[in-house]
Formats: C-alpha cells, sequence, structure tokens
C-alpha cells in the first residue's frame, strides 16, 4: 500500500511546477484528478504542435502519468458545477493560475471550503497571492532573473547573466507545494480541523533554493559572488578542470583530500610551496575555505593535462577525492544511473504504443527493499471525464457530461 492511497487530489494545474507537484503526491499513491481545457488541454501536451504525439509528449507524461483526465469548461456553470462536485468528494485541490483568476473563475477557497470544509487548498503562482507583485506574470527564468539566482551563474563578475541550464525554480516550486500539501495531510491526520490554504510561490522556492546565499547577505551582510565551476567552500582543489580528454570536477575540501589529489597528480609539492599556499589549516580535516588562487589553479591545470577524466577520476576516487568526468545527462542516464538502482518507475503502458519499456522518474527517493514501482498510463485529454461524471453520479451528484 502507498501511502497516499484513499487521498483525492483535484489537480487544476498546467505547465510544470503544479503538475510536478500533482505528480509526487500522484507517485505516493494519490488518485489524481487532473482537470484540463477542452480541445488544448495542458499546453505540455503539445496537441496544435506535435499532433504526432497524440498529446503524449514526454514532458507531459514525465509529470502526469497515472492521473485522471477530466474535461470541463471552467467558463461555465456547468464546468464550474462539476469541479465543485468534485471538490465534495476530495482531500486536496491545487490551482497555479495567476492570482485573482480563481476567484473570477468563483473557485475561492472561502467557496470550496464551504463545500468540503476539511479540504486543503494550495495556491501556486509566481509572486505569491499578497502583497503588489502578486498579480505580475512569471516564467522560471523570469524568476531566476527577479530573484538574482541568473547573476550567480559563471566565473566573470563582467559577463553576461546566464540563467540555470533546466527549470530549477519550477522543480523547486513543485517540491515546495507537495511538502506542505503533506504537511497539510499530516495535520489533518493527527485532528486539525482548522481551514488550511496554501500559497507557494516561485519566488520563495527560489530563495529556498538559494538558502545558503540568502544567509550570507542577511547575517553577514557578504553579497553572493560567482564562483563559477569551483566548490562553494573556495578550495583551490574543490573545482572543475580540463584534461586531456574531458573535464573532471573535484572536491578536495579539507586538507587531507587536497594532499591526496596533488599526490595523485605527482605534484605534492603544491601543498608545501608558501608563495602559493601562504597558509593552511591547522588540521588535516580542516577545510581550505577561500584558499583558492590562480597561481594554484594553473599549476592543478598543467597536471590534469597528462592524463583524460576517466583515468583521473578512477585514481583519485580510489585516494579518497570525490571528483567526477563531467557528464551529460545522456551519458549519465546510459552510465551511472543504471549503477544505483534509479528512483524510477515503469509505465504500465508505453504512450506511444512502443514495445520497449518506458519510464519515467518517480518521487525522487527509494524505498529500502522495495522494486521500482508501476506508474499508471498517461492520460489521454479527457480519457476519464465519463468515467468521473459516473462516479460522481453514483455518489448522488447531480452532474452531466
Amino acid at each position: 500500500m502507498r501511502p497516499l492511497e484513499g487521498i483525492r487530489v483535484i489537480d487544476l494545474t498546467h505547465v510544470l511546477a503544479g503538475p510536478f507537484a500533482t505528480h509526487q503526491l500522484c507517485m505516493l499513491g494519490a488518485d489524481v484528478i487532473k482537470v484540463e481545457k477542452p480541445g488544448q488541454g495542458d499546453q505540455t501536451r503539445g496537441l496544435a504542435l506535435r499532433p504526432e504525439l497524440k498529446g503524449l509528449a514526454p514532458g507531459f507524461v514525465a509529470l502526469n502519468a497515472g492521473k485522471r483526465s477530466v474535461v470541463v469548461d471552467l467558463k461555465t456553470d456547468h464546468g464550474r458545477g462539476v469541479v465543485e462536485q468534485l471538490v465534495a468528494t476530495a482531500d486536496v485541490f491545487v490551482e497555479n493560475f495567476r492570482p485573482g483568476k480563481a476567484a473570477k473563475l468563483g473557485l475561492t477557497p472561502d467557496r470550496l471550503q464551504a463545500i468540503n470544509p476539511q479540504l486543503i487548498y494550495c495556491s501556486i503562482s509566481g509572486w505569491g497571492q499578497v502583497g503588489p507583485n502578486a498579480s505580475r506574470p512569471a516564467y522560471d527564468h523570469v524568476i531566476q532573473a527577479a530573484t538574482g539566482m541568473m547573476s550567480l551563474q559563471g566565473d566573470d563578475s563582467a559577463a553576461p547573466p546566464t540563467k540555470v541550464g533546466f527549470p530549477v525554480v519550477d522543480i523547486g516550486t513543485g517540491m515546495s507545494a507537495a511538502n506542505a500539501i503533506l504537511a497539510a495531510l499530516l495535520r489533518r491526520a493527527r485532528g486539525d480541523t482548522a481551514p488550511i490554504v496554501l500559497d507557494v510561490s516561485m519566488v520563495d522556492a527560489s530563495a529556498q533554493l538559494m538558502s545558503g546565499m540568502v544567509a550570507s547577505y542577511w547575517l553577514a551582510g557578504t553579497a553572493p559572488q560567482r564562483v563559477g565551476n569551483r566548490g562553494f567552500v573556495g578550495s583551490p582543489g574543490s573545482d572543475t578542470f580540463p584534461t586531456a580528454e574531458g573535464w573532471i570536477s573535484t572536491a578536495a575540501n579539507t586538507l587531507r583530500q587536497f594532499q591526496a589529489l596533488c599526490t595523485v597528480l605527482g605534484r605534492a609539492d603544491i601543498v608545501t610551496d608558501k608563495t602559493l599556499l601562504p597558509t593552511l589549516p591547522d588540521s588535516p580535516d580542516g577545510f581550505l575555505t577561500d584558499l583558492a588562487n590562480k597561481a594554484v589553479r594553473d599549476e592543478l591545470v598543467k597536471a590534469f593535462a597528462a592524463e583524460s577524466a576517466d583515468s583521473w577520476e578512477e585514481k583519485l576516487m580510489a585516494a579518497g577525492v570525490p571528483a567526477s568526468k563531467v557528464q551529460t545527462v545522456a551519458s549519465y542516464l546510459d552510465g551511472h544511473y543504471l549503477r544505483t538502482g534509479g528512483a524510477h518507475a515503469q509505465l504500465a503502458m508505453h504512450p506511444l504504443g512502443g514495445s520497449a519499456p518506458a519510464q519515467i522518474l518517480n518521487e525522487g527517493y527509494r524505498w529500502a527493499g522495495e522494486a521500482p514501482m508501476r506508474a499508471g498510463a498517461p492520460p489521454k485529454l479527457g480519457e476519464h471525464t465519463e468515467d468521473v461524471l459516473e462516479e460522481l453520479a453514483a455518489g448522488g451528484a447531480k452532474v452531466r457530461a
């Protein structure tokens, strides 16, 4: 039995942050009913631009497999009535409209919790539900720019801003929302009957992802600086270096690790050269905090050029120095991922009828001793509308298609 079996979630979210949150709940066993607009559905289906995928584009499948799709028109009284009937049977309601739109549709927390007082209402937005910025539109890279995240990428303070190479804020927001909903469900399980309304925003999630930088500024008055591919400790042995073939990232943060790194490279003299490192920690386990400098890096770059990243990785790991060749996503999934068991779920069926097994990421961790779970099939647009309406009618609700 999965932890959220018996929990029903009404999902009025689209694109990424909201669907990622409800995906987490679905993978934990919740019955997630995805309410979609007629004709188009969730934009990530790509019905208009990629008709050959039949509304089951990879990005959509990854976050919606196992959910049930119901098509209703929220602009009509009937459509809103269907949602209200669903709410009466649900534990959680999640929406990611721009603040104010849910109110225009009559789907406010007060309205829905009058129907179902125990309903957990979760709103996901760019800037939060209150304050002068609440009505501003938002997308991942715009929030990266607004919150300072984009200013942290790279190692040259004069270089143009660069966004993180994947929608990190959307994913972080989805994680925050899922975590908040799980906490709310725990409150309910412990007997808390008070109204619960959750306000999850991309800007708050972005700040959480940068919590170390935020603390540095708030508590020490230190504005975060770009560090490029160097480790955040600032050790000269915690960086990313070119090799004879490929790149390697190392994390020799302590004096012991740095000594091991230099010994493997055949440059043990770097550690004792006072012109390169005038000061060192007193303890072998002390961090070489903020001791990185160009002169040491230049010497290490010369040493790394002698062999390939694969060769150095093997030698450094054997010496107890955390290190990895810089992989692509594809080479990681085809290599290390397969050797770690992986946190994934097998799809009950290939979304496009392929014969090869298909899989998606599950909730992102593993239950020790348990095999990877099986996920339900990704829903076609409106696939479960009739089934869900029949369930509501069987429960006494007066609804029609």
